[in-house]
């Protein structure tokens, strides 16, 4: 799609979720392990995945999400 992966976002919650957050412009663990909120640039917990929505709204209108 042409996307460069600085302006991609990644969402997940475990170790395996590591190698992908260090190669997009923003992560968020989601429920996630100490370890993955260590290496995400977020943190959110909740019951329902939309909990994440005004992270990825701040993201995609701040200067580095464009």
């Amino acid at each position: 799609m042409g996307v460069p992966m600085g302006a991609c976002v990644a969402v997940g919650d475990s170790r395996s979720d590591l190698p992908l957050f260090e190669e997009v412009g923003c992560s968020i663990a989601f429920n996630g392990t100490p370890e993955a909120r260590r290496a995400a640039t977020a943190a959110v917990d909740g019951d329902d995945l939309r909990a994440v929505l005004p992270l990825l709204e701040r993201w995609f209108t701040s200067p580095a999400g464009r």
